[in-house]
């Protein structure tokens, strides 16, 4: 009988974007997962595959029965074969090995998917594919959004469940108000050009840089403190043994008790980075868990989920929350896009061979943008003019 790769159905039906598009599909998913098949197509059996099951369980709220699971995998395989092959008694031995291997690698997931499933939170549907926009905008778990035009706002949780931003105090819902059993989540989305800094009411603090978003719970009351990111920010994690903190991202989590480091997974770039400052994480890719130290930097790939682990000048991933950036023979075209995100300005290139010039030194990104490419254009062979609001980058005529 066919059989399904083992790692590839486990990874499926075990990754939770995957679960999500299944059973509630979005615009955003439905594209990435039709543009993944198109690009991978000896995995749309294993992917066909793990969709019925999610499907024939997704209503299911008890842990499915081995006979269950036999009955689901036998019409899988009736669907895969030739209609004209049977299953006789005599391949009994090979439809037990068939109904052994979806049991062991997939009833205990099932099982952990639908217990878990009015618990887990599809932050896809709430995300946007880039915060729009000039102002700091808080979305209240009321669909209340609170918007402020400072450049880098200061949120603050307290005890009694009140916001503080710029120590102007509101009231904060702390229940969906369709339906107060269920955990009500808040957001922050900070546009190109701006930052803010978000402290939660366990006290640990969190800096989100240009064009990023977070999502999180508006009280923290469950075995785990989980948010999730989409961009780039800095966590200084309250210590709490007893109690881990998880960040997800559009590509890995992170899982810490304590610690300080930066983490950056935008949409729009090819790979998401963990730099660790002190303390340990817990980097997590699908199944995939690495520990990390000290000064280490962690790389994923996001289209082939390729990582790697390095040593790290700490200082040129985390500076930008202190207004700095740090170049060490880091790529013009690598630092235009820092700074386009960063002051929210369009950047061009007249000349290809500036994108390879590279650069060391330090920026000033608490100046305005004309004097950080004043600054480029000193140490640099590098020319500028602005143009319509455009910053347009050209070799220096010798």
């Amino acid at each position: 009988m066919n059989s399904v790769p083992q790692n590839k159905f486990q990874d499926f039906v075990d990754d939770q974007f995957f679960v999500d598009w299944v059973k509630n599909p979005t615009a955003e998913s439905d594209q990435y997962w039709k543009q993944y098949i198109a690009g991978h197509p000896s995995e749309k059996e294993s992917i066909d595959q793990a969709k019925y099951i999610l499907a024939k369980f997704q209503t299911e709220k008890k842990r499915p029965k081995d006979d269950d699971v036999r009955n689901v995998w036998l019409n899988i395989q009736s669907k895969t074969l030739n209609p004209q092959r049977k299953v006789r008694f005599m391949n009994a031995w090979s439809v037990a090995a068939s109904i052994v291997l979806i049991i062991g690698i997939s009833v205990g997931v099932l099982f952990r998917i639908i217990e878990n499933r009015n618990t887990s939170v599809n932050y896809t549907s709430m995300t946007m594919m880039e915060p729009e926009g000039n102002e700091v905008k808080l979305i209240l778990s009321d669909n209340s959004e609170k918007r402020f035009a400072t450049k880098d706002p200061s949120i603050r949780y307290n005890q009694n469940g009140e916001i503080l931003v710029d120590s102007v105090t509101f009231n904060n819902e702390t229940s969906s108000p369709n339906n107060p059993d269920k955990e009500a989540f808040n957001q922050l989305l900070v546009p190109k050009g701006k930052r803010s800094s978000l402290t939660f009411s366990d006290g640990t603090r969190l800096y989100l840089n240009s064009g990023s978003q977070v999502i999180y719970p508006v009280t923290f009351n469950k075995k785990s403190r989980e948010i999730y990111i989409s961009g780039e920010a800095y966590l200084d994690v309250a210590h709490d043994a007893g109690w881990p903190f998880i960040v997800k991202t559009g590509h890995l989590d992170v899982k810490v008790l304590g610690t300080e480091f930066n983490i950056k997974s935008y949409p729009d770039e090819t790979n998401s980075t963990i730099v660790l400052v002190k303390g340990s994480v817990q980097a997590i890719v699908k199944s995939q868990k690495i520990v990390m130290k000290e000064s280490e930097l962690f790389t994923l790939d996001n289209a082939t989920e390729k990582s790697s682990l390095g040593k790290a000048n700490v200082l040129e991933y985390v500076s930008w929350k202190d207004g700095w950036m740090y170049c060490t023979n880091e790529r013009i075209d690598n630092i235009a896009r820092k700074l386009s995100r960063y002051y929210d300005v369009n950047i061009q290139f007249n000349d290809d061979k500036v994108k390879d010039m590279t650069l060391t030194g330090k920026l000033d990104l608490k100046t305005e943008c004309r004097e950080v490419f004043d600054v480029i254009s000193f140490i640099a062979p590098v020319d500028y003019k602005i143009i319509d609001g455009n910053i347009i980058l050209s070799a220096k005529i010798k």
